[in-house]
């Protein structure tokens, strides 16, 4: 399989994933459905337990899902050898931890953590160095090259996070709650921060997060439910970047997502409502599927 420009750089098709804990099966994907664009910035939102960080964990290469298909650039996930699948997540993927402590070695120094990456892909000596410091550089940190993370606030430990995760220029960047253990000034400055990596270098970026607001600040979130996508919020404006601010002027509009088996999501709330309970009545009038309770 190859990457086509105008083909989902991202695609994810029913995707299952089971974990058996003793006795016990947890099913943390259902039959999950994603496509996202090359350059996009997508949100992907959803309470605890709803199969998040699952998808983020699929994506970066560290999982495989228990059934369907997914594909990063035209790279079968699931046709690959163990070999290709490290050298998938040195070349292809960078990942962002919410805990900070996992995106460094806390006794290397920034220009070391940031070098570390190139070292396992044999990029040369004089190369890892330069790029290094122009990465430091892009996160504001030009200033604490020789720093190590004790010495650093928590939202500089977030950037050079972000410089290691580009370390090796991946066209693709997940970022588990990046801003979930920082206040609120220094999450907008993350949430800039990345804007400023898609615009610049056009890295695609899923992000993580429970951000209440982050609708007015990105141009498309997802929201996941059950292990599955059931609805997406989009800005009646294209609206290409991620920003800090949200623009609460916007004009949002909510879809609910229709999978490839033609399944739907149906939030509770609704349902009451008409007093649907294990079974209604779906008819086509004028153009228009109706759902009524069983009578």
């Amino acid at each position: 399989m190859t990457y086509m420009d105008n083909s989902p750089y991202v695609m994810c098709e029913d995707l299952f994933k089971i974990y058996k804990i003793a006795d016990l099966e947890v099913v943390a994907l259902r039959g999950l459905d994603l496509a996202v664009q090359n350059g996009e910035v997508v949100a992907i939102v959803g309470a605890s337990g709803s199969g998040k960080s699952t998808l983020l964990n699929i994506l970066a290469g560290y999982d495989a899902p228990s059934a369907g298909r997914v594909s990063v650039g035209g790279k079968d996930l699931l046709q690959m050898s163990s070999r290709e699948v490290e050298e998938y997540r040195r070349i292809d993927v960078g990942f962002i931890w919410q805990q900070t402590s996992r995106n460094m070695f806390p006794y290397l120094t920034a220009m070391e953590n940031v070098t570390l990456p190139m070292m396992l892909t044999n990029t040369p000596g004089k190369e890892r160095s330069e790029r290094a410091r122009d990465l430091l550089e892009l996160v504001g940190l030009g200033h604490r090259l020789d720093h190590t993370p004790e010495k650093l606030s928590g939202g500089e430990q977030q950037r050079v996070a972000i410089a290691v995760a580009l370390a090796n220029k991946p066209p693709l960047l997940l970022a588990d709650e990046p801003t979930g253990e920082l206040d609120d000034a220094t999450a907008a400055e993350i949430l800039d921060l990345f804007g400023s990596v898609n615009q610049d270098m056009g890295t695609t970026i899923l992000i993580v997060t429970h951000d209440p607001d982050i609708a007015y600040k990105v141009g498309r979130v997802v929201m996941i439910r059950d292990g599955k996508m059931s609805t997406e919020i989009r800005r009646k404006v294209t609206f290409e970047r991620i920003q800090s601010e949200a623009d609460t002027d916007a004009t949002l509009e909510e879809f609910v997502l229709v999978d490839a088996s033609g399944r739907i999501q149906i939030p509770q709330d609704y349902l009451d409502q008409i007093k649907i309970g294990e079974r209604a009545r779906v008819q086509i009038e004028n153009g228009t599927v109706t759902l009524r309770p069983e009578e």
